[in-house]
Formats: structure tokens, sequence, C-alpha cells
């Protein structure tokens, strides 16, 4: 069987083996269209891979523990995490790995090269696995083409995409992969255009970036974009963007530049090729049948053509995409870090004031019609709030998730859990408040009078050490030691909870530094120059995301008390 197929031997009939992107392609190829070079390693490859080594098998054993519409996406991140680290530890079986090398070698000799995901059902006008999937752009070497393979394969796995199958209700089970690798194109202006506007039906819209495309997809770069009217390809309107960088090939992989001073005042596409764009649009949608995203690159005045595949959502049909939730566990590292500027200098402090604001209030003397007002400011604080979570704080968390991946690829480890020692050994406000708890329970542990005393909920004198302790610690995280039930009653919860941790041994340090600095040492040595220096910003980043993402919960959990605080007051009033 032959497993490698180039886009002129793809026909209509085989869809299912070689997946929609890989189609796609192979059809613009023969209706004229300038795609690159490009050669499709079949869902077969993958298939035989699962079942020689007994991958399969251990994959199924994921899912087989609950019913997959019940999986919560904490379970399957857990789960994608494990299979890709399967995927890694798993080479491919010798007679794969030699035909394969042999295939790539002579009819893609010394070429860099993207290597796409092409899911069959992947793209189709159903549904869009689009972004989804791992691509790898600049990929060098037979071995490297191989090695890049495989995560392609792995990311079918990734968590993000089972939650979108899982939002579909695909059977899991039935998941297959195809490859493309595909000749890189180095562009010098890249983008996407969609045929028609999923939010303006009657309008097209083209963005656009220098460099290569990676940049707009992972959004590191922000794109010009076009709004152009579908009927005539006239300019509706050009929204500019704040033009700094672009993404550009490395000697192993990408890399951002910062863009000439001529760049960064013009646009990345005249108004002739903006129509040249559009009616490249126009042709995929007449060749498909259906509007088109389609992904290209200018290289001189070559227009070229890198994927298309169906818009699947038009007008009303968007809402229900839940894709758009899907794409926050996809970020950049620069993309990521932005993020984290924004978090740690700007939403952080403001929540923490506006929950200090609140705190100041004293409830009980406010009339009724205070109180209602009041209630109502909070309750707007915590549902805006609770807003930028999820859409600002929970995908900075994937800081987290980018670490953990580059570290696995580059490590390898046994445990694919052991880049959480690296994140955990960082300053954090829940451990901060987790050794000011220890510390006192520990006073508890070796003073019988005062344990006693506790128990019977009398305090000690104010100047007492333990005390001033307590006034120090609920000055700085008020009640949040305890639970939601207890948070409502004041400093006994706190002193209740500090006597159970008392009767017990004190907790032993989960860090020991020797060792973390033996895994950072370990995780940077395979990094030279710059790339040490990016490892070393990428843990960085991951440590900031892993303590953000406890704060951040104790900071929301000021503003949800704060409004408990006030249904309790006003509920005291019925």
């Amino acid at each position: 069987m032959e497993l490698v197929l180039s886009l002129d031997q793809i026909g209509s009939d085989d869809r299912e083996s070689v997946g929609g992107k890989s189609l796609a392609l192979a059809t613009m190829v023969k209706n004229g269209m300038k795609v690159p070079e490009a050669l499709c390693l079949k869902a077969d490859a993958y298939h035989r891979y699962l079942e020689t080594t007994g991958l399969g098998a251990r994959i199924l054993m994921e899912f087989n523990r609950k019913d997959f519409a019940e999986v919560r996406w904490e379970e399957m991140w857990d789960a994608a995490l494990r299979i890709r680290n399967l995927f890694i530890h798993t080479p491919m079986p010798s007679d794969l790995r030699t035909s394969l090398q042999s295939v790539f070698a002579s009819r893609l000799p010394g070429e860099s090269v993207v290597v796409r995901s092409s899911a069959p059902g992947e793209d189709s006008l159903h549904a869009s696995f689009a972004g989804l999937h791992e691509s790898y752009v600049n990929v060098q070497g037979v071995d490297s083409i191989l090695e890049h393979i495989r995560l392609v394969w792995a990311s079918l796995w990734s968590d993000r995409a089972l939650l979108y199958r899982q939002e579909l209700g695909l059977d899991v089970e039935k998941s297959s992969m195809a490859v493309v690798v595909q000749k890189l194109v180095s562009g010098d202006r890249s983008g996407v255009a969609f045929g028609k506007n999923p939010n303006a039906p009657h309008q097209a819209v083209i963005e656009s970036v220098y460099g290569l495309n990676q940049g707009l997809v992972d959004g590191s770069i922000e794109p010009d974009r076009w709004l152009l009217d579908r009927k005539n390809g006239t300019i509706v309107s050009h929204f500019p963007a704040n033009r700094e960088k672009e993404m550009v090939a490395g000697p192993d992989s990408t890399r951002l530049q910062t863009l000439s001073a001529e760049q960064q005042a013009n646009p990345p596409l005249s108004e002739d090729e903006v129509a040249r764009v559009f009616r490249l649009a126009l042709q995929a949608e007449e060749l498909f049948g259906s509007p088109q995203d389609v992904e290209w690159t200018f290289v001189g005045g070559e227009l070229y053509v890198l994927q298309s595949r169906p818009i699947t959502s038009i007008g009303a049909e968007q809402e229900q995409d839940s894709r758009a939730w899907y794409f926050t566990l996809r970020r950049s590292f620069e993309n990521l870090r932005s993020l984290r500027t924004r978090v740690e200098s700007e939403l952080i402090p403001e929540m923490e004031r506006e929950a200090r604001f609140f705190a100041q209030r004293d409830l009980s003397n406010l009339a009724d019609n205070e109180l209602a007002q009041e209630l109502a400011s909070r309750q707007q604080a915590h549902d805006r709030w609770k807003d930028i979570y999820w859409s600002e704080f929970i995908p900075l968390a994937h800081g987290i998730r980018l670490f953990g991946q580059v570290y696995n690829d580059a490590v390898r480890p046994s445990d694919p859990y052991e880049f959480m020692d690296l994140l955990g050994a960082t300053e954090m406000m829940s451990l901060e408040r987790n050794r000011r708890l220890e510390n006192m329970a520990a006073m508890i542990r070796g003073d019988s009078n005062l344990s006693d005393s506790l128990s019977n909920l009398s305090y000690p004198q104010p100047d007492h050490p333990f005390s001033l302790a307590l006034e120090d610690f609920t000055d700085k995280f008020g009640d949040l030691s305890c639970s939601e039930e207890l948070c409502t009653q004041g400093g006994d919860a706190i002193v209740r909870l500090l006597l159970e941790m008392a009767s017990r041994p004190a907790a032993k340090e989960r860090f020991r530094a020797g060792d973390v600095e033996a895994l950072v040492e370990s995780f940077l040595s395979r990094f030279e120059g710059e790339k040490r220096e990016k490892m070393e910003e990428l843990l960085d980043l991951g440590r900031a995301s892993y303590r953000l993402r406890d704060d951040d919960n104790i900071y929301f959990g000021m503003i949800e008390n704060q409004l408990r605080l006030a249904i309790e007051e006003s509920k005291g009033r019925l």
C-alpha cells in the first residue's frame, strides 16, 4: 500500500484517507491555482503506527473510564498530556520509519517544510477543526519531519480537539489523522481571506501581516484588516494594525523580527493586491461551492494558496460554534506574555483595590435603600470580574500548558507532570497564605494552653504573637482560608481551621531547592544561545501563569466574599 501521495495523485474518492485539507490542495492544483509542492501521508500510516506499537489500545484506555460526553475539561487536559507523552516516547516501527525516510528524502530533498494536520472530517460545512490541530513551520531534515509527524498525530488528542469533538458528539474512537508535508514558501506578505464575513454576509474579510502567516494564526501579530463588498470587491473599510513585528523563518524554526520603518508606516497590501486576494477567495468559493477561509502568501509578485477550507458558521449559526473558546487553549508565547503584563499590571491590582473598597464599607450602618444600591454595585462588580476571569485570567493559565509541552518535548521525562515541579517552586499568594496558616498552627501545636483557650474560642491578648499573626493574616487575606460556608462566620472559622491543622503533623516542604534547580538546569542545558534565553523566558512565563492561576482565584474570591456579605446582610433584614 502506498502511504505517501503527491497532490496530483489524490482524487475525490480519497477524502477518508487523506483528509479535507489534502483533498482541497489537490483540487486547487488540478484547477490551475498556485499551490506550494506538497505530499500527503495517508491516515493508514497513523493506524499502522497505533496498531503496531499498541499505542491505540493505551489511548482508548484513557477514555473507557467514563462516558466521553461526561469528561470534564480538567480531565481532558490530564488525558491529553499523558497521551502526548505516549506519542513522544513511542517511536515509529523501524519498517515504517525506513519507508518514510526514503520517500521524503527523495521527493523533498533538503527542503524546509510545513507539517500540517489533515484529519478526515476535519474541515467541512458542518464542522471545522481549523486551528485545533497542530502545524509546524520550517521543519528541516527527514528525521525532524518524521518527529513532527508524530506530534501532529498527537495533536488529534489535544484537549482543545477533544473538547470540540465532545461538543459535536463525535465518536472519539473513530478519530484519524493524515498529514500534509508542504514545501515552505517564505512569503514576504501573508494572510487569510474569508470569502464571506461570518458577522456580515454581504462582506468579505481580508487580513494580512508582513512575513509568514504563523504570527497571524497564533495571535502574536496583529493584522491589517480590510472589509470588502462581496458584490463588486470594493473596499468598504481598512483597519490598520499597530505594525511592529513580522514572523520569519529562522535557522531551525521561526522567529519574530522588527519591521523596517517603511514597513511599519505602510500596510502589507496595496489596494490592487487586496483585489487579487479577494478574487482568489471567490475563485476558491466557485471551485468548492461554498464560501472559503483561504490562507495565502505573496512571494514577490506571486500569490500562493497555502490552504482552503469551508467557513462553517455564517450569521446566526456562528453563535452555535464553540471553537472561539477552544482557541483560547492555544496561545503563543508572545500573546501570553502580553496578557501576563495586562493581568499583573492592570487587572489584579484593580480587582484588589475594588475588593478592599467594598471591605471598608460597614454594611450594618447602611440604610435599606443604601444597602440595596450596595448589593447591586457588588453584583455588577462580581459579574464583570467573572467575565474578565474567563476571558483573560483563564487563557493566561495556558502558559502552563505551553511550558509543559515544550518541557516534555525537550526532556522527555517518564512522568509527564514533572514540569509542574519547576512551576510550583515559585512565590504565590496561596503559598504565602498556607505558610502563615502553618506558622499559626505551629504556635498552637507547641502551646497547649493556647490550644485549650482557642478550643473554647477564647482569644489571647491583642499583643500576643498569635493574635498579632492572626490580625496580620486577616488584614491580608480576609476570610479566604475557609470554605464558602464558613467564610461568613468571621475569625472563629479561621481559628477552627488552625486547630484542625494543629492536630496533624506539620506539613512537609513540597519543593526542595536543590531538586528544582537540577530539573531547571536539565531543561535549560538542552538549549544554547538565544534559544536558551527564550527558554528561560518561557519558564518565567510558565511560573507566572502557575502563580497567577492561583492568585487570581484568591482575588476573585475577595470579590465573591464581599458580595456574599452584602447578601447575608440583606437576608438578615427581611
